[in-house]
């Protein structure tokens, strides 16, 4: 799949670009949300900036103890099943 070009340069196909364009996209559209959440965190519910970064460093670390445990399952169990299961 991936071939090499002139000068030693790997070269990869069309949809692999397309795909890792789509994440990034997806990725700093995610990432950008946080600052509006945290406005709308200390607005409405009344909480510090501090009580913030403790609400998102729990969320953080719930993600990576989540994935962590998601991929051992789906290593186990199979994509499939752990989508349709989800």
């Amino acid at each position: 799949m991936v071939t090499e070009g002139k000068k030693g340069k790997k070269k990869y196909p069309n949809p692999f670009k397309v795909l890792v364009l789509a994440t990034f996209i997806d990725r700093v559209g995610g990432f950008l949300l946080f600052p509006f959440f945290s406005v709308y965190l200390i607005d409405h519910f009344n909480v510090t900036i501090v009580e913030v970064g403790f609400l998102f460093a729990i969320f953080a670390g719930g993600s990576i103890i989540g994935s962590t445990i998601g991929g051992a399952l789906t290593d186990k169990y199979g994509r499939r099943s752990m989508l349709l299961f989800g």
